[in-house]
């Protein structure tokens, strides 16, 4: 009786869920909806028919692709160049920072525009540094004199000889006489910086 009973839910399992094998009929009509595909891919004169055609149209692809990579690579480049230049042009900092002698102009140094930097600050005193055109420091300036008489044009002026071309730099800490182009670079114990310029 189980035997039976296990052949009739096998044989219902069987029609439910496998397939026959397609009789005449059915292969017929899958051979013209192969025929039907054929024609309608034809149809398309730019779509490739053949295997030879396949190896053509992936290198196609890929060239596209890398031309396509290069000019893109190219545009960034390009355009990083670009904002570098402008930031240089544009840049409110000195970069290198010039001292120079009054022959030389105030503005935003940079190492196309060699101008001198009227904004100078100095980091360890915290004052913005005074210029004063075509004078030099006296000899007998020391650090005590630029304490007491920084910012003041009526104190500084009693050690401030008259010197045609020279410019005289000084904050409450730190003097120099400059008469030519000078890149605050080399004179590694000034403790100056460029403050900001205006835009």
């Amino acid at each position: 009786m189980a035997d039976d009973d296990l052949d009739q839910l096998l044989d219902e399992m069987e029609s439910r869920f496998c397939q026959a094998d397609p009789g005449p009929e059915e292969v017929a009509a899958a051979g013209d909806g192969r025929k039907e595909a054929k024609r309608s891919v034809n149809a398309f004169p730019n779509v490739p028919s053949g295997d030879e055609n396949v190896d053509d149209l992936i290198e196609d692809i890929l060239s596209v692709r890398f031309h396509d990579e290069n000019k893109k690579q190219k545009t960034k480049s390009a355009s990083q160049q670009s904002s570098k230049i402008s930031r240089q042009q544009y840049s409110t900092k000195c970069c290198p920072v010039y001292l120079g002698g009054s022959g030389i102009p105030f503005g935003i140094g940079t190492n196309i525009s060699e101008r001198a930097c009227n904004q100078l600050r100095c980091t360890s005193c915290d004052f913005t540094i005074v210029t004063f055109d075509d004078y030099k420091w006296d000899a007998s300036c020391d650090y005590l004199f630029f304490r007491n008489s920084v910012p003041e044009h009526s104190k500084l002026q009693c050690k401030m000889i008259r010197k045609k071309g020279t410019r005289a730099y000084a904050c409450q800490c730190s003097w120099r006489s400059v008469h030519q182009l000078t890149d605050l670079s080399s004179e590694q114990q000034l403790r100056w910086v460029c403050g900001k310029h205006s835009a």
